[in-house]
């Protein structure tokens, strides 16, 4: 019995955890130091930021024997083998490219992402001569990686607020003032209320020509940094190679793109020919080696202390102190007698939530809190980041921050479900939960927590792109977890329900083009089949008829007394024996399996997701997805069976792919 083929949902759970939750490096490099790539490169128009920027992906591009090692909040320490990090422009270029696609005057949140534009790239995706062209077996993992990257900077998710911020200089020409004017400037920029500079690990990357200065010189300056500006550094080497050196790396400048990003490519491309340089990177193979292990010195032996180090003291300063119960009840009297001096009541008045603007101030507990959550998520303890989760929610609430709410609310079920998948040890797998915990996972916090979101940011404050990326991402995470512990069925309905209000959500924005085809649609009916044909509700004595081959029958235990009636029946001479209907029609599954797989519903789903790519011309991939039907029709020619009448739409299908 073959199973339809689809994205594996422990793939879009990496995906997830890679570019949502991995920390953002912000990079600023000197004239000087693009001046020494664009040379290493043999490219007059490549910047550090554009050649850095895929080896974020550290899971792609990684050096031998790669190890980061963590230490939670149990302070146990567990060993990885990738630890992604995002490599963007600095804090200020980002703030002033959002900036500028929102009026002044107004305070209403931005969109996540334009439905339209992502629409008009999933069908530039399906040309095979659009610089974005995939393969259909990759298109769903790229409409997910859109929907959740974002580098838009929001006062109620952290997890856009750069972690560290990376200088970039060239040895040779810039000298130690240059670098200081570097950084007072970027500190003396007029950062939001709720961006905590503080926070932020200034790194300094010193770019220098191998064949020209020793590398003695190179750490002697390293050193005068470090006592002149109290700022950690990396030496990156590099080799200047002639120009008829084949030894080249190619990698692709849309790697890890935004959707804005990719569409401004496209769009060039229609404007103009796209050269080879325009749409790749070439780096020397010298470079490539150096860039892996220099960005992986910098994340084991700089990024992740740092992030430790400050979550250890706000766990202790901030955290501790509001558990405890002294906390709880310094902070209801508070609240109910306030008869404090000026200074304290200006101090309380600064903390408070800021209505007008939807932020709370830097210096506040809830910021700082909210901050702390997202770095334990990101650090992998997601455990401790639920109950931090959980534990500010209510402040959110009772301060009426309904965006804060929303938000958190949302990650407290992206933290619970990734708690319950993750291993409990490199070798030891996550233990199923118990019957209770699913219900309560379901029933009081899953369904909840998604109304409530879903009405804030589609009602309060018009969002919908926000409640979109929600559906989608809990409903991979409830496939994975059911995958993975083997109980599809539990969450079968919820997670069909949050893909047909995702599509309705943008069928709703895209309604003066409903009737035309859609590759979004067509994508998310085609997982709606995916997820229908994993729903199956079979004993395990009876999982063994799912399987492709089962000629072959296992044994079974079967009680003597039993076994006894059945040798009497075949001993029987009945009138039935004497008798065969030829004409009688045997079905072609076990009854073992009747009524508990869902394998007709997704049928019906894929057959759905056929006809929106049949009117997208795809007719090749039409005929690929008709092997996902096999279980229930036969194709892929015409028969006399009722299902390829020409009026049914499996019919009309193989009629006009043909």
């Amino acid at each position: 019995m073959p199973f339809p083929s689809g994205t594996d949902p422990t793939t879009v759970r990496q995906l997830l955890l890679q570019h949502n939750f991995s920390p953002l490096v912000s990079v600023q490099s000197t004239h000087n130091a693009d001046v020494l790539f664009q040379r290493q490169c043999l490219n007059d128009s490549v910047s550090v930021l554009q050649v850095l920027k895929p080896y974020g992906n550290n899971a792609k591009y990684s050096v031998p024997n790669q190890r980061f090692k963590i230490t939670n909040s149990a302070l146990i320490t567990r060993t990885y083998s990738s630890f992604p990090v995002r490599f963007e422009p600095s804090l200020p270029e980002l703030l002033s490219v959002h900036n500028a696609d929102t009026s002044s005057s107004s305070e209403q949140l931005k969109s996540l992402f334009s439905i339209s534009s992502l629409e008009l790239l999933l069908k530039s995706s399906n040309q095979a001569s659009s610089i974005s062209a995939r393969s259909h077996d990759k298109l769903y993992l790229e409409f997910f990686r859109m929907v959740i990257s974002s580098n838009q900077v929001v006062s109620f998710d952290t997890l856009n607020h750069p972690v560290s911020q990376i200088f970039v200089i060239d040895y040779h020409t810039d000298t130690l003032e240059t670098l200081r004017k570097l950084i007072v400037d970027f500190r003396n920029y007029n950062f939001p209320k709720y961006f905590q500079i503080s926070d932020l690990l200034i790194h300094i990357f010193v770019v220098y020509d191998s064949q020209m200065v020793s590398e003695q010189d190179v750490s002697t300056y390293q050193t005068n940094i470090q006592a002149n500006l109290s700022v950690s550094s990396t030496a990156v080497p590099l080799s200047m190679v002639a120009s008829n050196d084949t030894a080249y790396v190619k990698l692709s400048k849309l790697e890890s793109a935004t959707i804005e990003e990719e569409v401004q490519s496209v769009q060039l491309q229609h404007s103009k020919e796209l050269s080879d340089n325009d749409l790749y990177l070439k780096l020397p193979k010298a470079l490539d080696t150096v860039l892996k292990s220099r960005c992986h010195d910098f994340i084991s032996r700089f990024l992740i202390p740092h992030m430790e180090a400050k979550l250890r003291i706000w766990g202790d300063q901030i955290l501790a102190p509001k558990k405890s119960i002294a906390g709880r009840f310094f902070s209801v009297s508070r609240k109910l007698f306030n008869n404090n001096s000026s200074s304290d009541l200006s101090q309380t008045q600064q903390s408070q939530f800021n209505h007008k603007e939807n932020f709370y101030h830097r210096s506040s507990n809830e910021q700082a809190i909210r901050k702390l959550a997202d770095w334990s998520l990101i650090l992998k303890d997601f455990k401790y980041a639920y109950s931090t989760y959980d534990l500010i929610k209510k402040d959110y609430i009772n301060d009426k921050a309904w965006v804060y709410v929303a938000s958190t609310q949302g990650m407290c079920i992206v933290s619970l479900l990734l708690t319950q998948t993750q291993p409990l040890a490199s070798d030891t797998p996550p233990q199923a939960p118990d019957k209770n915990t699913l219900r309560k996972i379901r029933h009081d916090i899953i369904e909840p927590y998604i109304d409530n979101l879903s009405y804030s940011f589609k009602s309060r404050l018009n969002v919908k792109t926000y409640a979109i990326r929600a559906y989608l991402v809990v409903a991979e995470l409830l496939l994975s977890m059911g995958m993975m512990f083997n109980i599809p069925w539990w969450f079968g309905d919820l997670i069909e329900s949050y893909y047909l209000k995702c599509m309705g959500e943008i069928d709703s924005h895209l309604a003066s083009n409903m009737n035309n085809p859609q590759v979004i649609r067509a994508l998310l009916y085609e997982r709606l089949g995916y997820a229908s044909s994993q729903n199956h509700l079979v004993p395990g004595e009876f999982k063994w008829l799912l399987g492709e081959k089962h000629e072959i029958i296992p044994e079974r235990e079967v009680k003597q007394d039993t076994q006894e009636i059945a040798d009497e029946k075949e001993n029987e001479a009945s009138e039935q024996e004497m008798y065969v209907n030829e004409h009688k029609l045997h079905s072609d599954k076990p009854n073992a399996l009747l009524g508990l797989t869902r394998f007709r519903k997704s049928a019906a789903w894929y057959l759905l997701s056929m006809r929106e790519w049949l009117d997208l011309k795809d007719k090749e991939y039409v005929k690929l997805l008709m092997n996902n039907v096999s279980e229930c029709f036969e194709v892929p020619k015409l028969t006399d069976n009722w299902y390829d009448r020409p009026e049914s739409l499996l019919g009309i299908l193989k009629l006009k792919s043909k």
